[in-house]
Parts: C-alpha cells; sequence; structure tokens
C-alpha cells in the first residue's frame, strides 16, 4: 500500500471546497461568473462558485453569459470588469483554461494550464500572482510526488487556509502518505550514526530517543526480565557459581544496591520512599520504632489485600507471615516475600495496573530501592535491556528470550495501547501541546524526538544529507497535525505510529473523524476511524470502523483469503468485549481488494458495495 493516501483511500469523504467555502474576492483577481439577472444601472446577480453576488460591472451584458470577470473593486460595491467574451457552455476546462491564459498573458506550460484547470475546476478566484505561484510549487515537486498529489495538497491549503509555501506542501504531501514512517526513522538512524558532522551528545541523545521509538515494550520487557532474575537468585536449586554473576550485573545495572548479596538481596537499608508502592509501605515500616508499628503493619495488611495485581494465593502466602501471637514481626522476611511475589507478577501480570496506576514492575523496584521516581524506573529498565543485550553469558541471552516470549504471549488491547502511548511520546507529536503547559518538565520535551529535528535542522554545522533525512521526517510529522483539523463541531485526526516489538515492525496509520460536544469533549456516540496497516504477514490491511449511536461496523480489506474463518471464530469476543465497553456490534465485513487498484490509488470502489467478501452479520 504504497502508493496510498487519505483522500484515496476515503475519497467518498472528500468534500470539494465550492460545497461549503465563501469565496471572499480581493481586487486584481479573476473570477468565473454567470450573469442570472439584469438590474438597472449596469447591476447584475453575478453566479460565481457556490455564491450569489450582487456587482456593478462596467460595460452591459447579456442574462445566461459566462465570462471571466476581473474584480476591480471590493468595497463598499463589488465591481467587476469583463475580460473575456461570452463562453460557450460546452466548453471543456481545458478550452476555458486556453482562454484564460491569454487573456492574462500567461505562459502555457503544463504546470500553468493544470494549475488553471484546477482553479476552474474549484471556482475559486484567481490571481496573475496565485497562478504564478502556485506554478513554481508545482515545479519544486519531490521527486516522489505526482502533478495531481501537489494540486490535491494545495486544495487541502486552501481549504485550511494555509499558506502557500514549499515548506507547507512537502508537509501536507507527506502527512496524506500512508507510507512508511518506519522507513523515514530508518533512513534517519542510519545516516545520523554515518554522519561525523554531528557531536556525539547530540547523537546519542536521539539515538536513545529512537531506541525507545523502537521498542515500546523495552521497559515491560525489562521488568519481567528483572524479575525473572531476581527468581533465579532466589532459586536454592540454582548454584552460587551461576547466581554470582546474575547479582554482579544488576548491582553494575543499579537495579540492586551495593550492599545487596547473595544471601541477602534486599538489605533493610535499600527500600526508597514512592507513593503507594509496596517499597513506600515497607519503608516506612522499617522506619518507625518496634512500639508503634501496629498501625503501619494494618495498613500493610489492608494494601496487600485488596492488591489487584496479586493472586489469592499469593496474598495469603503473605498474610501468613504476619504474627498475632504478640511476637515481633520479621520485616525482612515480609520485605523477601514481596519481592518474590512482585518478581512474579512483573511476568505473569506485564501490562497490569493496579488502582494508583503502578505497574507490578514497579512495586519490585520500589522494594529493591530503585523507584524514586519515574525517571530512575525508566532509567534503570534502559540499563537492564542494555546488559542483557551485550552481556556474552548465556544465560543473559536465554532468559531475555524467553521473556520476550512472555511479553508476547501477554499482548492485548491494554499492551498496544502502552506501545502507542509511547511511541507517540517519544516522537514528540504532542510537543508543541505541551511546551506551554505550566506542569511540563521542558528538559523531559527538549527529549521528544521532534525538538531534536528541529534543533538539528537549525544547526549550522550539521551536513546536508543528514538535514535533508530530518527534514524528511519533520515533514512527516507536521504534515499529520496540519491534516488534523476542525470544521465546527467536525474533527479530524490523523497518526501514524511505526510499531517495532520483539523483532517485528508494523506501520499503523489511523485517521478519526468524528464530532465534539458542546463541553468540548469528543463525542464517542458517533464517529469513523480507519486503520491502515502495514503488516509483516498480513501485508496490506485497511479497517474501516464506523460508530453510529453506539452501533459499530467493521470493513476490513485484505486479498488474504485465510482471515474468514478467523474471523469468523472471533466475531462472538469482539462483541462482548464491545458489549463491556458499552458498544453494540452490528456486523464484520471481510473484503478483498486487488493490487492494481492499490497501485493506482485507491479510488472510491475501494469501500463500496462492489468490493468482493464475506459479510458477517449478527
Amino acid at each position: 500500500m504504497s502508493s496510498t493516501s487519505f483522500t484515496s483511500i476515503q475519497s467518498q469523504s472528500t468534500q470539494v471546497i465550492t460545497s461549503n467555502t465563501q469565496v471572499s474576492m480581493k481586487e486584481g483577481q479573476v473570477v468565473h461568473g454567470t450573469i442570472k439577472k439584469l438590474f438597472p444601472n449596469q447591476t447584475a446577480e453575478v453566479q460565481i462558485g457556490n455564491q450569489k453576488v450582487i456587482a456593478k460591472l462596467e460595460t452591459p451584458l447579456k442574462a445566461g453569459d459566462a465570462h471571466f470577470f476581473q474584480v476591480t473593486k471590493s468595497e463598499p460595491e463589488l465591481q467587476l470588469k469583463v475580460v473575456s467574451g461570452p463562453l460557450t457552455q460546452g466548453n471543456s476546462l481545458s478550452q476555458q483554461a486556453q482562454q484564460l491564459l491569454q487573456v492574462m498573458n500567461l505562459t502555457k506550460t503544463t504546470e500553468m494550464q493544470a494549475v488553471v484547470q484546477f482553479y476552474l475546476k474549484e471556482q475559486l478566484p484567481i490571481s496573475k500572482d496565485l497562478l504564478l505561484q502556485v506554478e513554481q510549487l508545482l515545479k519544486q515537486l519531490p521527486s516522489n510526488s505526482t502533478m495531481n498529489e501537489g494540486l490535491e495538497a494545495i486544495r487541502k491549503m486552501t481549504e485550511l487556509k494555509f499558506p502557500l509555501t514549499q515548506q507547507i506542501v512537502e508537509s501536507v504531501l507527506s502527512g496524506k502518505s500512508t507510507n512508511g514512517l518506519q522507513t523515514l526513522i530508518q533512513d534517519f538512524k542510519v545516516a545520523l550514526r554515518e554522519d561525523f558532522s554531528v557531536s556525539s551528545s547530540i547523537k546519542n541523545n536521539i539515538l536513545q530517543t529512537l531506541q525507545k521509538i523502537a521498542e515500546p515494550f523495552g521497559e515491560p520487557v525489562a521488568g519481567a526480565l528483572i524479575g525473572r532474575l531476581i527468581e533465579n537468585l532466589q532459586n536454592p536449586q540454582i548454584s552460587m557459581g551461576t547466581k554470582f554473576p546474575l547479582l554482579q550485573a544488576l548491582k553494575e545495572a543499579e537495579v540492586l544496591p551495593i550492599t545487596a548479596s547473595l544471601h541477602n538481596i534486599v538489605p533493610a537499608s535499600a527500600s526508597v520512599s514512592i507513593s503507594n508502592s509496596a517499597g513506600n509501605i515497607m519503608n516506612k515500616l522499617t522506619e518507625m520504632p518496634a512500639n508503634e508499628q501496629n498501625s503501619i503493619i494494618t495498613q500493610l495488611r489492608d494494601w496487600i489485600s485488596a492488591q489487584p495485581l496479586l493472586t489469592t494465593g499469593q496474598k495469603e502466602q503473605i498474610l501468613s507471615l504476619f504474627k498475632d501471637s504478640g511476637q515481633p514481626m520479621q520485616i525482612s522476611t515480609v520485605s523477601n516475600a514481596l519481592v518474590q511475589v512482585f518478581a512474579e507478577q512483573s511476568q505473569q501480570a506485564i501490562f497490569s495496573k493496579d488502582a494508583h496506576g503502578l505497574t507490578a514492575r514497579e512495586h519490585l523496584l520500589s522494594l529493591l530501592g530503585k523507584a524514586a521516581n519515574a525517571d530512575v524506573v525508566s532509567q534503570t529498565l534502559q540499563q537492564v535491556i542494555s546488559m542483557s543485550k551485550n552481556s556474552s553469558q548465556t544465560i543473559f541471552s536465554a532468559s531475555l528470550q524467553q521473556t520476550e516470549e512472555q511479553v508476547l504471549n501477554q499482548l492485548d488491547g491494554k499492551a498496544f495501547e502502552h506501545a502507542m502511548k509511547e511511541v507517540l511520546k517519544n516522537l514528540g507529536f504532542s510537543y508543541e501541546a505541551k511546551i506551554n503547559h505550566p506542569n511540563e518538565d521542558v528538559r523531559k520535551l527538549a527529549l521528544e524526538l521532534k525538538p531534536q529535528l528541529v534543533e538539528l535542522i537549525q544547526n549550522q554545522t550539521i551536513s546536508s544529507p543528514l538535514k535533508d533525512h530530518a527534514h524528511l521526517l519533520l515533514n512527516r510529522m507536521n504534515g499529520l497535525q496540519m491534516l488534523s483539523n476542525e470544521n465546527g463541531p467536525q474533527h479530524q485526526l490523523l497518526m501514524q505510529v511505526p510499531l517495532e516489538f520483539l523483532g517485528k515492525k508494523m506501520d499503523a496509520t489511523l485517521e478519526w473523524n468524528g464530532r465534539m460536544k458542546e463541553n468540548g469533549k469528543i463525542d464517542s456516540d458517533f464517529a469513523r476511524i480507519m486503520f491502515y496497516l502495514q503488516l509483516d504477514a498480513l501485508k496490506e490491511t485497511v479497517v474501516d470502523m464506523q460508530v453510529q449511536n453506539r452501533v459499530v461496523t467493521i470493513s476490513l480489506y485484505n486479498n488474504d483469503a485465510s482471515l474468514k474463518p478467523i474471523a469468523n471464530a472471533l466475531k462472538d469476543s469482539l462483541k462482548e468485549g464491545l458489549l463491556t465497553v458499552g458498544y453494540k456490534l452490528s456486523g464484520v465485513f471481510m473484503k478483498t481488494f486487488d493490487d492494481h487498484k492499490l497501485s493506482s490509488q485507491l479510488n472510491s470502489k475501494l469501500l463500496s458495495k462492489e468490493s468482493q467478501g464475506v459479510d458477517i452479520r449478527i
């Protein structure tokens, strides 16, 4: 689906500018108009585009004739000057364009003829300067863009009232493409690594951000890996010789404190406070005098009983350690038990969160003394991934492989929600919106990819090839933002998310069309959401989901016939899942498209009844 665009895929939602735009006319502009009615004093009603205007004419004309007029005055009354003889009704756009080019004394280049025909078709006011400006833009189009694509971009820019500049044309062209943000990122990464005009600190910062984008499941994998390694350290059946390098590696990655040993991997002084975490409560318990611990113990017991991340068996295991005989509770025993169960759950409930939004890996790290804040957690997890990949020891590579399989088996809606949020955050799609927010840390925002690209482009010492790659990537991101717009209560949102996990890559493009309520919130009862996916196994895939009054209809386009029985098997679980969030499934329609239609820009038939396939109705 390399050549498809939002407009071509969803062509039935495209509106001609003249259908809803009131054209404002300025002196010097040329318009195509038809005389509808004649009035005294050389005044007439003239149809221009989709609107009728009363204008004073410099010469008498006949009702019903069409002419090219030039605006000689716009205020206080519109005055038009005839610049062409009556136009024959049967004249084609091409013939009308030739007449106008002659009237305006413009060179008949291929680009100019295309521009004039475009403006005549859209019935928009024209000036000589405007036509020359747009002609020049078409001559400067990127080599991979056609003239029709350029004109479509200019149509969109006119509709959204964007300035007609080469930079914006390129951004809109890039934003309208569903072709490989993943490819643009990879090309930029290669260029960055091979370029010596960038300082090592700038290069390392950008590469770290690109690594986070490339591995949205990196932190969940790292958390599960820590849990697995901690289990190995607590396993009496594993030899000391095998445990010792694990202990040293976890110390080097700053997961465990330097005072940790094989006999005591969690020293009492290790706990660091983070609100509502297991480490937070254990830290309070450790610091409290023995005769004042009862209230904290009660709090700990209640916290364990209510903790949704733990299984019933794990809760019973820990609660059995609390003694009612009046003897002092062994804090270290409870701490080690909590480490054990959260090490297990960091592998078994990887994407689950408790009522305070904390994961099992965050609770585990809080018990190990490394969860002072989110930045410390993230840094620690990144160090673990780096350690596991660079280690020459077999136990690390084997543990990492097993952990990745665990993560793969738990991928669900929550997992992909996590991945998309991480990727979009690190790309910096919301950078401009967040930069002026008082609660945002500007230093953190500066580490997102978009501001780093802007800084790179503005750096005078950077090589031209690297700047070109940075421009291409930035144009795509800017284009997506430009094409996300609002028209009264109607909103359109475009996003492209390059997902990579466990060796598999996927480009996901999302187009959301819907409306906003009076309170400024999205109306979840009505929407149209389209996903354009490039998948390793399924290849080109389009999912069209329409929501009307919370009734969901899904059309899935793919040429793989084997998907039909799979879809049949999954429709009941889809129906049940939608019901849990208040939606009713109307039907799932499995359809195909052929490669010829895709390569020639998917036309309106793609989403029409002419598509072949099987309909699943409920």
